[in-house]
């Protein structure tokens, strides 16, 4: 009997990627485990990890390319599936990109989850290639942190953030489950976050909802939905108006808190450089940022300089923040005012300002208290405002990529020891901060790109600050309207189901109505691959080739010490002869259309191919030929697609230098975001030139909290503020068809379940159990059974997301659980305009069924 074959791989149930080892007997896959060599899960695998067999052997997978044969598309109408073979497939799709791209290349859209990031990086590679820029990853059901993400970008060059588990001493949490429960490189961080509650670690969850972070931590803080901006606020005003509680140091030498602000609001600037001005207290003269003569930077204070009164933008940061009592606030956020101020003085006395720590014979700022946050608390209106607030709080205590503090995940690498590949470290941009982006998108915030007349359906043009954009939802259905010169031809989609995750179904319904021609990889027939004319059986990632040197070492390996790594995602078994990788198709299709040579092009740039190691442009090369040049490129000619098959993955430690890297580069970031006022203004000059709409109030230098549209209902009746949380066993919406997925959400007492607090629910007469209508002001109404509990603010309503699939093709997900996102309007009513974040709170009555 064949005892089998054990072979490394990366996960891909989420987008950590986390290592494993498959154990392939006769063929057959039977048993997934951590891999112990992969700094990515220690070992590890969470229960979606465990569960990937089931995902390949489903049943109700899509084993052949299908054919719609039924021309009209609406929600619950048959497309009357017909198989056909592949040469057919992909005639049709090449002769349908053909014409698109003859036409107007833009006309084509490129959309998919980014839990498949594999082949969505290689996406964004094909659409570059062949002329489009629409491409968006829309399958965040409901929905991803743009607001986070940016911010990340602003002041860590990095795309989210974790705290410093090995040094923090006192923990914040706002809105997410980091550490507890998360797909950030989940057994990795859990472990750390373990051992540093172990270790004394103090941790205070500020939640709606006693979630997975929140029932582990040391305080629970129900807060009202939607209002952490306020919170955020009266304690940045109690640590500086009355506290005195800031990292000065940090401020006048790793910020902007020191130049000088005009009344307008921008920086007084030199009139021969144009380079921003600070006050020497010591000379008593203005200087330019930059000047070496610079005795001590004024942070306080009003200077008259060439005729005009100006201020150092931390004194205007002083001053504005004024009116955010505890007291405010507590009106606000339901929060008392005694306890706003403790968690302001406890917080500020963990950082330890001043304090060193010596890591490896170096002596570093030691600030070990940290804010983390993601979706719940930036998943609003004024979503930039909410984030600006939050950080401001790591910012002025210093807290910021050193030990103790929250760290952007890994936005310095020297690279592998004997090729220094791959390499990337932040530097000074306009003004002296630091040019920012990350490694996964090709989004630079700052400094913004050109705000223009739109030339792309996601209006990129008018979103300089968003890391992604869900506005093809809206423009496809009339160009014009946005000033867009073309409209949709084309869409393909990668494994995303937007139909069900992105918003109420009857918008995102019209939106693929208005798409003449879709197809959609994916390995089950979903909500949205009805809509579609082609659907193609794509491999699972258990059956797939991925590299995606970004990806690796952004999710994978979270900030903090340990090791780099870079992990290969290999086939560990082979899938049926009609099924076949989304990647393999892209190359098959860019030679039919004619510009493979240009995909080629686009290749060597984004995966970094130099010397030998390029793909040359007349050349033909298999994907497996791609990966490997891909490796070697970076690793070595020792290090080919062969040594990687064999060893899964090659590590290598990291330096003290990139880790805390702050130290290290003389860069600044914002405390006081200048060019906001200037991207504002040239945002309103262009939309208004176009006829459109478009509110720029939010984009402001310094922090405010606004109400979100919930927050201005009067209604009587609407009592609620419905919200969604995420289930930590699933990944958006597509591992609700997984059976072992689904066993742990039938266990679970609140998944399928909408949650209310038992007050509440007791003066309603509603009961555990109790199916009831949840109708929203907007007039979108769901059903859901109860779950009364005294876990949850008695304002908020909450329901796990991604829950109550319709799709025929999803029989083990079909009608479980209330859906969520049926309440959820997409309109810029509801929409932050700077980060493009949907708001995700609703009001809404209930009533019994």
């Amino acid at each position: 009997m064949d005892k089998g074959t054990w072979i490394p791989s990366a996960c891909s149930m989420c987008y950590n990627s986390c290592g494993i080892m498959a154990h392939q007997v006769d063929g057959t896959l039977v048993k997934i485990e951590g891999n112990p060599n992969s700094p990515a899960g220690l070992g590890r695998l969470c229960p979606k990890g465990l569960s990937g067999i089931m995902t390949l052997y489903d049943p109700y997978r899509v084993k052949r390319p299908l054919k719609r044969s039924n021309p009209e598309k609406g929600i619950g109408i048959d497309p009357k599936w017909v198989e056909i073979d592949w040469a057919e497939a992909l005639d049709t799709i090449a002769e349908g990109l053909r014409m698109v791209r003859q036409e107007d290349p833009r006309k084509l859209i490129i959309t998919g989850s980014v839990a498949n990031v594999g082949p969505m990086l290689n996406s964004l590679c094909f659409a570059t290639a062949f002329g489009t820029p629409n491409w968006y990853p829309s399958g965040a059901g409901i929905h991803c942190g743009n607001g986070e993400h940016l911010f990340s970008c602003l002041l860590h060059a990095s795309w989210n953030k974790i705290p410093d588990y090995d040094h923090c001493n006192y923990l914040i949490i706002f809105g997410c489950n980091i550490g507890f429960a998360t797909y950030y490189s989940f057994s990795t961080i859990s472990q750390r976050c373990a051992d540093a509650r172990v270790r004394g670690m103090k941790v205070v969850v500020v939640d709606p909802m006693l979630n997975a972070a929140a029932e582990k931590a040391d305080e629970w803080i129900p807060i009202k939905v939607g209002t952490d901006a306020a919170l955020a606020l009266a304690m940045i005003n109690t640590l500086v108006n009355e506290l005195g509680i800031y990292d000065a140091e940090h401020l006048k030498t790793h910020t902007n808190a020191p130049y000088l602000i005009r009344p307008d609001g921008y920086y007084l600037r030199d009139k021969e450089t144009g380079k921003p001005l600070v006050w020497d207290t010591v000379e008593g003269k203005a200087k330019v940022y930059d000047d070496p003569s610079i005795k001590d930077y004024a942070l306080e204070g009003s200077y008259e300089i060439q005729g005009i009164q100006a201020q150092p933008a931390f004194q205007k940061l002083k001053d504005h923040i004024k009116p955010y009592t505890a007291e405010e606030a507590a009106k606000i956020t339901t929060i008392p005012a005694h306890t706003i101020r403790r968690l302001a003085q406890e917080f500020g006395q963990a950082a330890r300002i001043g304090s060193t720590i010596n890591i490896e014979g170096k002596e570093l700022p030691y600030r070990p208290a940290a804010i983390v946050y993601f979706k719940g608390a930036q998943g609003h209106k004024h979503s930039l405002l909410t984030c600006m607030s939050l950080e401001l709080l790591n910012l002025l205590m210093g807290a910021c990529d050193v030990p103790g503090g929250i760290l952007g995940t890994n936005p310095v690498c020297h690279g592998h020891p004997e090729t220094g590949r791959p390499n990337y470290i932040p530097k000074p941009g306009p003004d002296g901060l630091m040019v920012t982006g990350t490694w996964v998108v090709p989004t630079v915030p700052f400094p913004p790109g050109e705000v223009k007349s739109p030339e792309s359906l996601t209006l990129s043009e008018f979103l300089p600050l968003a890391i992604g954009s869900y506005m093809p939802v809206l423009t496809v259905l009339d160009p014009e309207k946005w000033g867009v010169p073309y409209g949709a031809g084309v869409m393909i989609n990668f494994g995303s189901n937007l139909l069900f995750s992105l918003g109420n179904p009857q918008i995102i319904a019209n939106f693929l109505k208005n798409i003449p021609f879709i197809v959609s990889f994916n390995l089950t027939l979903d909500e949205t691959t009805d809509f579609s004319d082609i659907v193609l059986p794509d491999a699972c990632y258990l059956e797939r080739l991925d590299t995606y040197p970004i990806n690796n070492l952004i999710f994978n390996f979270p900030g903090g010490r340990g090791e780099w790594a870079w992990q290969i995602r290999q086939p560990v078994v082979e899938p049926p002869a009609s099924i076949r990788s989304s990647n393999e198709v892209l190359l098959e299709l860019a030679e039919r259309i004619g510009f493979l040579e240009d995909f080629y092009a686009v290749i060597n740039f984004a995966g970094g191919l130099t010397g030998p190691y390029m793909l040359e442009p007349n050349g033909k090369y298999s994907w497996e030929e791609v990966v490997d040049r891909w490796a070697k490129s970076y690793f070595g000619p020792g290090h080919g697609l062969e040594w990687f098959k064999e060893h899964g993955l090659i590590k290598w430690p990291k330096k003290v230098e990139e880790v805390y890297w702050r130290a290290f580069v003389d860069v600044r970031i914002p405390i006081y975001f200048e060019y906001f006022l200037r991207v504002g203004e040239d945002i309103k000059k262009i939309t208004s030139e176009l006829g459109i709409n478009w509110d720029i109030s939010d984009y402001q230098p310094l922090p405010d909290w606004k109400p979100c549209p919930s927050h201005l209902v009067e209604q009587a009746g609407y009592d609620f503020y419905a919200f969604y949380y995420r289930v930590a066993w699933h990944t958006f919406s597509w591992t609700m068809e997984n059976p072992w997925l689904n066993e742990l959400s039938e266990l679970d007492p609140w998944t399928y379940y909408v949650v209310i607090n038992a007050g509440e629910g007791k003066r309603r007469s509603i009961r555990d159990g109790d199916l009831i209508w949840i109708e929203s002001i907007d007039g979108y109404k769901i059903k859901g059974r109860v779950r009364l509990t005294e876990g949850i603010h008695p304002e908020a309503l909450g329901i796990a997301n991604n829950c109550g699939h319709w799709a025929e093709g999803l029989p083990i997900a079909k009608g479980k659980g209330a859906r969520v996102c049926e309440l959820q309007p997409i309109d810029l009513e509801h929409t932050d305009m700077p980060t493009n974040n949907l708001d995700l709170c609703q009001k809404v009555r209930i009533y019994k069924a």
